[in-house]
C-alpha cells in the first residue's frame, strides 16, 4: 500500500515531556519518529547522555555519537530544578504536556513535585516512569550500569564461551530495552485516555525487559530443570549456527530450532551439489532430534557444511537458501549493512546535517500508509528551545 505523504504522523500533536538519562533516553526518540513533539528537559551542567560513549572526535570538537541518535528530532530546554523559577516552568511544561517520560524521577522530585501534584496539573497525564529494578525495588536508583543490569536479568549467563567469564553484548542493550518498552507504556497510556480520558502511569523494570530476551530459557527451566548454558561459537545442534564461508560467516537455523522442511532442504541441497559426506545425513537417525543434538552429529555436520561452504560466498549461499526456504543469512560487518543492496533500496538509511556535519541515521523501523513516518532532525543543542517553551518572561527571570 502506497504511502499517503498528506496524512499526519501518528502522534501529532502529542507532546511529550523528556526528564530522561540514557536509561530512558531512546523511548523519547521513538515517539518522536511518530510525531510527537519530545522536549527534552535538562539540568544546567546539561544531560548525562551528551557524555555518553561512543565519543567522535569532528574538526576538534568531541561529541557522544549515542547523544546525537537517542536525542535526534527532538527540542531542548535547560531547567535548574532545585530553585523555584525551575519548578515554575517544569509545572508550566507539565500541564501542557500528554507524556512524561522519567528516568530517573530525580529532576521532578528535586523541584518538589509529587504524584498528587502532577495529577492537579495534568489529571489525564501518562506518566512512564522508567528505573533499574522497578520502582518497589530499593534503592529504586541503582547504578544503570549496562553490565549489571545485563547480569541481573539473566542475559549476560548465556553470552561469551562456556569455558571462560560471560560476555555482554556491545550496545548498551538493557538501555535500549528498556526505551523501547518505555515507549510502548506511553502508547499505551496515549491509547488509554483516548478510551476513557484517565491519566496512568507506568513502572518500567529494566531489568525485567531484559528478562524478556531470554527466549525459551526460563520455560526450559520450569520444564526440565536444564539451566541453559553459554555456548559460544558451537552449535547447539546440526543444522542451526554459525559457519564460516569464503568471504565470512553465515548464520543458519535449519534445525529442530527451525523447522523440518528447512533440514529436508538443507540435506537435499547438499546432496544435489554433491557436498563431501552429505549422505551420511540421509541415513535415519539424522532425523531425530536427539541425534543431531548429540555431540557427534554437530561435529559430522560442521565438517561437511564447512567444506561445503569453504568455497562460496555468503551471499551466494544466502540466495540459495532462501530459494530453498532455509533461514540462512549473511554475518554482516557494518560496511555490509551500510552497503547492502536491500536496505539501499528501501531507504533505511537517512543523513541528518548535525552541528558536527552530516551524519547518516536508520530510519524508523516502521512504515505505515495511513499515518507516515517521517525523518529525524537533529539533535538540539541544550536549551535550544529556552525562549520559544519557557516563555520570554521565565527566561529572562531565569537570566537575570
Amino acid at each position: 500500500m502506497a504511502q499517503d505523504v498528506s496524512a499526519s504522523a501518528a502522534l501529532t500533536g502529542v507532546r511529550v515531556l523528556d526528564l530522561t538519562d540514557e536509561l530512558g533516553a531512546y523511548a523519547g526518540r521513538l515517539l518522536a519518529d511518530l510525531g510527537a513533539e519530545v522536549i527534552r528537559v535538562e539540568p544546567p551542567q546539561g544531560s548525562s547522555t551528551r557524555q555518553m560513549e561512543p565519543l567522535v572526535d569532528v574538526d576538534g570538537v568531541t561529541v557522544s555519537a549515542f547523544e546525537l541518535f537517542v536525542n535526534a528530532g527532538k527540542r531542548s530546554v535547560v531547567i535548574d530544578a532545585t530553585s523555584p523559577l525551575g519548578r515554575e516552568q517544569l509545572e508550566e511544561l507539565v500541564s501542557t504536556s500528554d507524556v512524561v517520560i522519567e528516568s530517573p524521577i530525580a529532576v521532578l522530585t528535586s523541584a518538589g513535585i509529587d504524584a498528587t501534584r502532577l495529577r492537579t496539573l495534568k489529571p489525564d497525564l501518562c506518566r512512564v516512569i522508567i528505573t533499574p529494578y522497578g520502582l518497589d525495588r530499593r534503592p529504586a536508583w541503582s547504578p544503570t550500569d549496562d553490565l549489571l543490569l545485563l547480569a541481573s536479568g539473566g542475559l549476560l549467563h548465556l553470552g561469551g564461551y562456556p569455558d571462560v567469564g560471560p560476555v555482554a553484548a556491545y550496545g548498551g542493550q538493557s538501555h535500549f530495552a528498556a526505551s523501547i518498552f518505555g515507549a510502548v507504556a506511553a502508547l499505551s497510556g496515549l491509547l488509554q485516555r483516548d478510551l476513557d480520558g484517565s491519566g496512568s502511569t507506568y513502572d518500567v523494570s529494566a531489568q525485567e525487559c531484559i528478562v524478556q530476551a531470554l527466549e525459551d530459557s526460563a520455560a526450559t527451566y520450569a520444564l526440565t530443570g536444564r539451566v541453559r548454558e553459554r555456548q559460544g561459537d558451537r552449535p547447539r545442534e546440526a543444522g542451526s549456527g554459525v559457519y564460516p564461508c569464503r568471504d565470512g560467516y553465515v548464520s543458519m537455523v535449519a534445525g529442530r530450532l527451525g523447522t523440518a522442511r528447512a533440514w529436508s532442504a538443507l540435506v537435499g541441497w547438499l546432496n544435489e551439489e554433491g557436498a563431501d559426506g552429505a549422505a551420511q545425513l540421509l541415513e535415519p537417525q539424522w532425523n531425530t532430534f536427539d541425534f543431531r543434538r548429540s555431540d557427534i552429529a554437530i561435529d559430522d555436520f560442521g565438517r561437511i557444511f564447512t567444506a561445503f561452504t569453504a568455497t562460496r560466498d555468503k551471499l551466494e549461499l544466502y540466495a540459495e537458501a532462501q530459494a530453498r526456504m532455509i533461514a540462512l543469512s549473511p554475518v554482516s560487518t557494518v560496511a555490509d549493512i551500510l552497503n547492502d543492496p536491500q536496505l539501499r533500496a528501501r531507504k533505511f538509511f537517512v543523513e541528518v546535517q548535525e552541528r558536527v556535519g552530516i551524519v547518516r541515521f536508520p530510519r524508523a523501523p516502521y512504515r505505515m500508509s495511513g499515518t507516515p513516518v517521517g525523518d529525524p532532525g537533529p539533535a538540539p543543542e541544550a536549551g535550544a528551545d529556552d525562549a520559544a517553551l519557557l516563555g520570554q518572561d521565565l527566561v529572562a527571570r531565569g537570566t537575570a
